[in-house]
């Protein structure tokens, strides 16, 4: 079954969650002024999906085509496809779509628990396909949440026990679960939560290496939501003094596991480190192909502002502002072309298709640093207005509107709402969480450097130079 992005609302309002904003708990969750916008994000996954007829392979499991996001990825041509899907769903909403990280997640899943299963016989992957069916056939939203608390990093998960997701008691139904995952995105919006473990873990520390799915059945389960001056902007309300008032910020939460009954059936790994490993690099790996895409759709979306803001301020046509959107479009077009190259010089992974691990680590760098550069060319282009501008809200202001009006007009293309709605949206990119989420999301980029430096064949490169230059082997 594939649905919309209306069927998608209707079927989150019916959720009973314990959503907290700004220390209060909000009963109408998805309508509430911070949570909206990330709500309409995932809704326009499935929108835009219907729109381009982008689905995924017919699914042996349902029989049917199912979303590019809920599909295991078995060619270079299906990772590549929810790659395209990916940065058009970054380009056209200029946010995050949210269930990136539960798509790593089954595809990571899938191979790990079929790995279990073949190595020592238990029935965890058959599990997770017949989890995996439920999903597909009912068309969920799906997230990932990995990261603990962690607390103090200088001691050992087994020294700082209640700081990671853990096992408190098994019994024959199942087992509970507490601790908290942090900067987790859109969690509280989704239908379902992948549940993987954060880090590598050593003998003594099975009971953190698991992996589970959480429903909106299950009771004990806290989603306390970030609170930033983009997240107080939309409060404030107004039609476009948030910059990006539909879809909004990259909205993240603190997830709190108080207690949480996990039955077996949703258990698709329990204290078994090599499966472990297998999952969270197979979910660090393709969340860094994943984000290299979307980053390029964000630097398309902020390409488009900056074109739109030199226009409004009748620049267009000065060759070194000009020259400084081609360098924003050559960052965009490298992150992709990354990704594609993880795509196509990927592995198969007991059937689930996997990036090419370098690629996708440098996809990481160079993403960031790409990033980085574009926010910086941005706001040299936008000049200093997005941080000074006055308020939508002055613009509307009996007293002052037309003052502000005159004073803010600039080319006769644009009125001075159209202009500062421009403003505000370079704003938006400027001063929201997404620097931050773009260079730490999916891992830091040490993270990703350390993965290079353990996988490249420096050997191999050193060689080529001793037998250019004759040097003794």
């Amino acid at each position: 079954m594939l649905i919309s992005g209306k069927d998608y609302i209707e079927r989150l309002s019916s959720y009973k969650r314990d959503v907290f904003v700004k220390g209060v708990k909000v009963r109408d969750f998805v309508n509430h002024p911070n949570i909206k916008p990330a709500v309409n994000s995932i809704a326009f996954t499935y929108d835009l999906a219907k729109e381009k007829e982008e689905y995924s392979p017919l699914s042996d499991l349902v029989g049917e085509k199912v979303n590019r996001l809920n599909y295991i990825n078995s060619s270079p041509e299906d990772l590549i496809a929810r790659l395209d899907f990916q940065r058009e769903l970054s380009m056209r909403t200029g946010t995050c779509n949210y269930r990136c990280p539960g798509a790593d997640a089954m595809c990571s899943l899938y191979p790990a628990t079929k790995e279990l299963d073949e190595r020592l016989g238990t029935d965890y992957h058959k599990k997770f396909l017949r989890f995996l069916k439920e999903i597909q056939a009912k068309d969920y939203a799906c997230t990932g949440a990995l990261t603990d608390t962690k607390g103090d990093r200088s001691k050992r998960p087994k020294d700082s026990r209640d700081m990671y997701v853990h096992v408190v008691e098994k019994t024959d139904d199942g087992i509970v679960v507490s601790g908290a995952k942090i900067h987790q995105s859109g969690a509280f919006a989704a239908d379902i939560n992948f549940v993987l473990p954060t880090q590598t873990f050593k003998e003594g520390e099975e009971e953190f290496a698991i992996a589970f799915a959480v429903t909106p059945k299950d009771e004990g389960v806290k989603y306390v939501l970030q609170n930033t001056g983009f997240q107080a902007k939309l409060r404030e309300g107004g039609e476009f003094e948030p910059g990006n008032p539909k879809y909004g910020d990259r909205l993240t939460c603190t997830v709190i596991f108080d207690n949480v009954f996990i039955p077996w059936e949703r258990v698709f790994i329990f204290e078994d480190l090599k499966a472990e490993r297998k999952a969270l690099t197979n979910f660090a790996n393709s969340h860094r192909c994943a984000g290299a895409a979307c980053k390029a759709g964000f630097i398309d979306s902020m390409i488009g502002a900056a074109s739109l803001m030199l226009k409004a301020n009748g620049l267009e046509k000065v060759p070194a502002l000009r020259q400084k959107l081609g360098e924003m479009v050559g960052v965009s077009e490298a992150a992709y072309g990354i990704a594609i190259g993880a795509a196509t010089k990927g592995f198969d992974d007991f059937g689930a298709r996997q990036p090419n691990v370098l690629m996708a680590n440098a996809g990481k760098i160079i993403g960031v640093e790409g990033f980085n550069k574009v926010i910086m060319h941005l706001a040299d282009i936008a000049g200093g207005i997005p941080v000074t501008a006055p308020s939508e809200f002055d613009l509307k202001n009996p007293e002052i509107g037309a003052l502000v009006e005159k004073y803010l007009q600039a080319s006769p293309n644009f009125n001075t709402e159209e202009r500062l709605k421009i403003i505000k949206f370079i704003e938006f990119w400027a001063t929201s969480s997404h620097l931050l989420g773009g260079i730490h999301g999916g891992g830091s980029p040490a993270a990703a450097i350390i993965f290079l430096q353990m996988l490249a064949d420096i050997n191999s490169k050193e060689g080529a130079v001793k037998e250019t230059l004759g040097l003794k082997k």
